[in-house]
């Protein structure tokens, strides 16, 4: 796949700061992050004066951009987040036993141990599963489809996701300043070498969403292949008795997002209480009406 031009203008929030250290050099970079990370701990207070509610959160979401780099931790996140999903959901779907009996492959998604001790004692134990370590849209892809056989990631979504683990590799191990060196690796974005990644609140937040919902789609594709696979397995009158393997999978994918309300106290209560009893009950019945919902889900989707 060749390589395009980006297109999408990474936006950047200016900021004017006065420095009395020279953050060209090495020793005063380095001490102009450390009181980075020092003034993210003391956010601005606007509580006082004569701002009403509306100008104090105008000054709040102004004060995301100057407390640089604040918006560029919260892209951090949300890309860890999608990484993390991946390798979470792919281990859990290893350790399922009716999932590994229809799919094999899937034990190539399991974190492994390393097979002899670490050289040095801080260094990792075990090793990320097989494609899906880093969001590398390619590599997942093709990790999903020899253990599931299918390609969750649109091949369209390929450069945006690179140039967005780029910018989260960029913000963890360079203090969000991209790198000259780095410019020609960005495939989506147009960025600008020496630059702190400060991109308005508005931006990070329509990433985020971007992030979720594309995190929803392979969350749901991934389902989609494994429910096909056991309910066929499984043959005509399925639903009327789920077996505990459909069960344990759609505990597995969280009641498909479900979500029943109750009346019962909920937090802890002391075991053998009337409150506990109460509450032990309560949650069977949502349990019970959670797979309702999930079964009717699945009925629509491949019949009874």
């Amino acid at each position: 796949m060749s390589m395009p031009s980006p297109t999408v203008q990474l936006p950047e929030v200016p900021v004017s700061e006065w420095n009395a250290i020279n953050t060209r050099t090495a020793s005063g970079l380095f001490a102009y992050r450390q009181m980075q990370a020092i003034n993210l701990l003391e956010l601005p207070d606007y509580g006082g004066g004569d701002l009403d509610a509306s100008q104090r959160r105008e000054a709040l979401r102004d004060a995301v951009s100057l407390q640089k780099p604040l918006a560029a931790l919260a892209l951090f996140l949300g890309v860890v987040a999608l990484e993390d999903f991946l390798r979470d959901l792919a281990s859990r779907l290893a350790d399922t036993p009716s999932c590994l009996a229809h799919f094999p492959g899937l034990a190539s998604l399991r974190a492994r141990k390393v097979s002899k001790p670490p050289e040095k004692m801080f260094m990792r134990l075990d090793s990320d599963p097989a494609g899906v370590g880093v969001l590398d849209p390619e590599r997942i892809n093709e990790a999903f489809k020899l253990a599931l056989g299918l390609e969750p990631i649109p091949a369209a979504e390929f450069w945006h996701l690179r140039d967005l683990a780029l910018l989260r590799h960029t913000v963890a191990h360079h203090g969000a300043v991209i790198r000259k060196v780095d410019v020609p690796r960005f495939a989506h974005f147009i960025v600008a070498p020496g630059r702190v990644i400060n991109p308005p609140p508005e931006f990070v937040t329509g990433e985020l969403t971007y992030l979720y919902k594309l995190g929803r789609q392979i969350e749901n594709g991934v389902r989609n292949a494994i429910f096909t696979s056991l309910i066929k397995a499984e043959g005509e009158g399925w639903s009327k008795n789920p077996s505990r393997d459909i069960v344990e999978l759609i505990e597995l994918f969280a009641f498909f997002g479900h979500l029943e309300t109750t009346n019962v106290v909920v937090g802890y209560s002391k075991p053998g209480s009337e409150l506990r009893l109460r509450q032990e009950a309560e949650a069977l019945r949502i349990r019970t009406l959670l797979l309702q919902k999930c079964i009717s889900d699945l009925i629509s989707e491949f019949g009874e």
